[in-house]
């Protein structure tokens, strides 16, 4: 029987600022902290080394997807308030 992995420190990051029912401008300014950073950036050496184990791999993937759903809101927040500006 296998578990799920536990969330990365990068989704838990997530799950605490969209907890805090953050503005548009907060949710833009986010960045992860230095440790989920260095974190990510070990993991992607040792995938360049071929040295992953499985949990290492699940968790880079679980980077990856909370990078792609952090981009998605971001790109979709900057879209509306592109439609909420008046011409100029």
């Amino acid at each position: 029987m296998s578990t799920a992995p536990a969330p990365s420190t990068l989704f838990d990051e997530i799950a605490t600022l969209f907890a805090s029912a953050p503005s548009p401008a907060s949710i833009l300014e986010f960045r992860p902290s230095r440790s989920s950073i260095d974190r990510a950036n070990r993991l992607l050496e040792l995938n360049r080394e071929n040295a992953l184990d499985q949990a290492s791999r699940s968790e880079l993937e679980q980077f990856e997807q909370a990078e792609l759903l952090m981009r998605l809101v971001k790109a979709r927040i900057r879209v509306n308030q592109s439609k909420e500006r008046p011409p100029r």
